[in-house]
């Protein structure tokens, strides 16, 4: 069945300035991305929330903030535009067959990579791939893979490489554990429930800090040398964890998890897409590479509301200072 070529479809340079806010959370930073003047890009934001017939965007003191259809229509854009710029790797490199063999950090892995693997794969049914969890440094497995996904501040020595996605943390619960506390103020809830965290409060001090809640002197915790097991214990009810953006992004739609705070924080580190000498790699592990790095100018997380309606907002945030991550998520 042809598609229907007739149906009104929202205009594209006003997509295309709404995806860049969106995703920056700014006007402004939108402005320097495109090589527009900032009037020139809240111009085609109004143009598109028009044809929309809705605001897709509300002010707040942390800067632009999606509304509930903003989120879907920002959504919709940026799998969109990453899909069109993966069409690269299928005109370029052909039929493709072999095996690709990724590693990447499990999180990672459940809940950004094996969804999008998972198309590529219907495109490419003859490419098969071999996934490999890693959790820590493991210098040597970079040499044994065709791509690998690494948490850290730069591309590893003697890699090719971009940076995939920066990071936001925010503290996130299950529906279930919200709901026991009532009509608690979330700050108490955050000092009456377990933490969970990965192997020190270090992130969580900082995210206080920076929401200006005090320290949490709640000596109840679960630590966690995978945050993926943390995650899933967070869903669980067991306790309120630090969940990353965009990482937990489909469970915070689907309701699995509800976010407590409007504050984030920033990571302090980021993922890079890395490979060895792309002039050694393989046809099909260079499409894959590719592809991929196709996300990379989409997947910064965006400013969304996405929070218990009992939530605070946020203080003004102070400037985030040097950090290290405890572990490699």
């Amino acid at each position: 069945m042809r598609p229907d070529l007739t149906r009104r479809l929202p205009p594209l340079y006003p997509l295309r300035a709404f995806e860049a806010a969106a995703r920056h959370g700014s006007f402004s930073a939108a402005a320097r991305e495109l090589s527009l003047t900032q009037s020139a890009v809240s111009h085609e934001v109004k143009a598109l929330e028009t044809w929309f017939g809705t605001a897709l965007f509300r002010r707040a003191r942390s800067g632009l903030v999606l509304t509930r259809r903003g989120l879907q229509v920002f959504g919709i854009a940026q799998r969109a535009f990453a899909e069109l710029s993966g069409l690269e790797a299928g005109t370029e490199f052909g039929t493709l067959i072999g095996t690709v063999t990724i590693a990447a950090p499990p999180l990672f892995c459940a809940h950004w990579l094996l969804p999008r693997l998972d198309r590529f794969a219907s495109a490419n049914p003859a490419v098969a791939f071999r996934i490999i969890n890693v959790t820590v440094d493991r210098p040597e497995l970079l040499r044994e893979v065709d791509i690998a996904i690494v948490w850290g501040d730069g591309v590893p020595a003697g890699r090719d490489g971009v940076r995939l996605m920066s990071a936001m943390q925010m503290p996130v619960a299950s529906p279930a554990l919200t709901a026991t506390a009532g009509t608690a103020v979330l700050e108490t809830l955050l000092r009456q429930s377990r933490i969970l965290h990965e192997g020190d409060r270090k992130i969580w001090r900082s995210w206080c800090e920076r929401a200006g809640t005090g320290v949490i002197e709640n000596h109840d915790e679960w630590v966690f040398d995978d945050p993926a097991l943390m995650i899933e214990a967070c869903m669980r009810g067991h306790g309120i964890a630090l969940g990353t953006l965009p990482l937990i992004d489909g469970l915070l739609s689907e309701g699995r998890l509800v976010a407590l705070f409007h504050t984030a924080l920033p990571a302090p580190f980021h993922y890079f897409l890395t490979r060895p000498d792309p002039f050694l790699s393989g046809r099909a592990a260079a499409a894959v590479y590719t592809w991929l790095k196709g996300f990379a100018d989409a997947a910064a997380p965006p400013v969304t509301d996405r929070r218990d309606p009992r939530a605070p907002e946020a203080h003004p945030p102070p400037p985030a200072g040097p950090g290290r991550a405890a572990r490699r998520g």
